[in-house]
Parts: C-alpha cells; sequence; structure tokens
C-alpha cells in the first residue's frame, strides 16, 4: 500500500462521513476513547460515570456524559482532545503490530496545531477529509508515542502502516480514534480490557466531537 492509495481511497466521499477519513474497503471498525483522569491519576472509563444511567455506543460524546451526570471538573478531568492518551496509544501500537508485517509508518499531523516540531513541519504535506492539511511523518512504530509539538502536548492521532494493513485516526480535535482493520485485528482492539472500546458500523458519520 502506498500514500496514493490512502488518499484515492479517501478522495470524493462526503464530509462528514467516516469514509472521507477511514478507508471504506476495510473488513471492520472500532472507536477507541481517551479516558477520563481523576486529579489522583486513575483513569476512568466514559461509562464509569454513568453507570446504568444511559447506554454508550460508537457515537456518544463527552457532551452527552456531561449532560447526563455533570461530572464535577475538580473530580474529573475531562478525555484530552486532539491526542491520543499515551497510555491508549501504546496499548493500540502493541496490539496492531501483530497484524502487520510493516515496520515503517506514516503518521498524519494537522498543520494548525500550535508549536509544531521542526521536523515536523519539514514533512511533506497532504489534503485529507475535511480539506486538511496534514503533514507526514514517516517512522517506526516508536514514532506512535513521540510528541508532535514542544513542549509536548500531543501524539500523531492518525497512523497507516505503509502495507495498509490497517488504520487509525480522526478529526483534528477528537477526544477518540477510530481504528480500522481486519476482523482479527479490530476484534483484537475490541476485547483489549484496558481500553474503552465500541464497535463502529460501515458507513457511520464521524459526529464532531466537542
Amino acid at each position: 500500500m502506498t500514500l496514493e492509495w490512502y488518499v484515492g481511497e479517501i478522495a470524493g466521499h462526503t464530509p462528514g462521513a467516516l469514509s472521507a477519513l477511514v478507508p471504506p474497503s476495510y473488513a471492520a471498525f472500532a472507536r477507541v476513547l481517551n479516558p477520563v483522569r481523576t486529579p489522583e491519576g486513575r483513569r476512568l472509563r466514559w461509562s464509569d460515570l454513568v453507570g446504568r444511567s444511559m447506554t454508550l455506543d460508537s457515537a456518544t460524546q463527552w457532551s452527552d456524559i456531561v449532560s447526563a451526570v455533570h461530572p464535577d471538573p475538580n473530580r474529573y478531568y475531562e478525555p484530552e482532545s486532539g491526542t491520543l492518551d499515551r497510555e491508549v496509544a501504546l496499548r493500540l501500537s502493541t496490539i496492531l503490530l501483530e497484524h502487520t508485517k510493516s515496520r515503517d509508518f506514516m503518521f498524519f499531523v494537522w498543520e494548525g496545531y500550535s508549536s509544531l516540531l521542526d521536523e515536523v513541519l519539514a514533512t511533506p504535506t497532504i489534503v485529507i477529509g475535511q480539506q486538511r492539511v496534514m503533514h507526514v511523518r514517516r517512522g517506526g512504530p516508536e514514532s506512535a508515542l513521540e510528541p508532535i509539538d514542544s513542549p509536548p502536548n500531543r501524539l500523531a492521532m492518525n497512523w497507516l502502516p505503509n502495507d495498509g494493513a490497517w488504520f487509525v485516526g480522526n478529526e483534528i480535535y477528537a477526544r477518540s480514534v477510530f481504528v480500522a482493520g481486519t476482523a482479527a485485528a479490530v476484534g483484537a482492539v475490541l476485547t483489549e480490557p484496558a481500553l474503552e472500546t465500541y464497535q463502529v458500523r460501515p458507513g457511520s458519520l464521524m459526529v464532531p466531537e466537542d
């Protein structure tokens, strides 16, 4: 697979559709949420906050949680946006490395983030999704855990191995990522107990994340 393959796969799809960012030819799809954190450093699922008061699914947004239970901002830090939680990124990279033969990857980084590293700014760009200009940073699997800015706040949200075996990504200020790939790869993500995940149907929309 090549970068040209990816751009061709998402070209012409309706802005706002999952297929405008995530190639629709994959067999299976999941959404993985960034966790809620507490001042003590505990990591919580969104579902931990709501209990039985609501049912979460692949379209649930943080604003839905806030409306349902009004979490105290002094007790619960809202999930990070525009980046992947580091522990989530570590678990995803570990799982997905088992489902690709490639050890060379592309990481797509929005040009509009502040304080991007010079090495990111020096990379080529492509236009994807809702006409987002994205830098294409290349590296090994360890690059999934390397900050893209300084001071370090963000990790790249969009990953693609050179063999195209799977894709990870979402919009620029999302609190989650979509994972697409084989049924086996996505199944491994969905059954990972350290992650909060929801199966996504093909043809879904990308709900703008707050």
